[in-house]
């Protein structure tokens, strides 16, 4: 089996190497997935480089450390003590997580760390779907109360990086609930590309000129905003892992978020 492995800190382009290894022995609970896809996030990157804003830096053992949390792939192979309740059998198609090392060939995790994918969804987007579903999540949260109680109503979200695949998320989970959302990416060219995806909340390039809109009529914000709380709060990948460190909290409270959230767009329409 190949897995893709640092032995050291550093830069990710340096350290980074692919290397074989033998597949892990299953447990009685848990399933074998072949994987497809794991993405890369910013924060697995920050971990191979120990940067301060991963948290405690990762321990590195003998045969060095696998990087990745999450993916999508082929179940292979079912543990003799998982609950057939849960539906899951070879050949199905799953999104996992947590599951720390999913940068290879195949990961061993417990079985209610997979969630089936409908057809519907290709693996390369249900390989994201769990953390950044969470961290969408765990935004949305932080923010809400960051907000006083007696200024909640008609808030307006200025949101940064709108055009990342949590900005998209977090924009559709907004204004699906009737939130006012005012979406800010870099270029021209990225905005054309979510207003296209995502119409409907306006959208401003920080690198056009004036800071124009580049979807509809060019909005005024201020006009937009009238009698509004407009409220930011920073989001990042990593802020998922640095949630998860907080007391009381786990990886579990996090993939169950993400599971219902997920059921809830998935569910068929009436």
């Amino acid at each position: 089996m190949r897995r893709i492995v640092h032995h050291k800190l550093g830069d990710p382009s340096e350290l980074l190497r692919v290397e074989e290894c033998p597949s892990e022995a299953l447990g009685a609970n848990q399933v074998r997935v072949k994987v497809s896809f794991a993405p890369i996030h910013p924060g697995d990157l920050l971990g191979v480089m120990g940067s301060p804003a991963f948290g405690t830096p990762p321990t590195i053992g003998p045969d060095g450390r696998v990087p990745g949390f999450e993916g999508a792939g082929l179940v292979s192979e079912i543990g003799p003590r998982v609950d057939q309740n849960l539906g899951l059998r070879p050949g199905l198609r799953v999104a996992f997580f947590p599951a720390p090392g999913s940068w290879r060939d195949e990961v061993v995790v417990p079985a209610g760390s997979v969630t089936p994918l409908p057809d519907t969804i290709p693996d390369e987007i249900g390989a994201q779907l769990l953390i950044n579903t969470a961290t969408a999540l765990t935004a949305i949260r932080t923010a809400h109360e960051s907000v006083p109680p007696d200024s909640r109503a008609g808030v307006v979200v200025l949101l940064t990086a709108a055009g990342s695949a949590v900005g998209r998320l977090l924009g559709k989970l907004l204004t699906d609930r009737g939130v006012k959302v005012i979406r800010l990416v870099r270029s021209e060219v990225g905005a054309e590309k979510l207003a296209e995806l995502l119409p409907g909340s306006p959208i401003f390039a920080t690198d056009a000129p004036a800071g124009r809109s580049v979807q509809g009529p060019p909005p005024r914000v201020r006009r937009f905003t009238s009698r509004s709380t407009v409220s930011a709060a920073p989001c990042s990948a990593t802020s998922l892992t640095s949630w998860l460190k907080g007391p009381g909290r786990s990886s579990i409270s996090a993939h169950l978020a993400a599971r219902r959230a997920i059921s809830g767009c998935l569910r068929p329409a009436p």
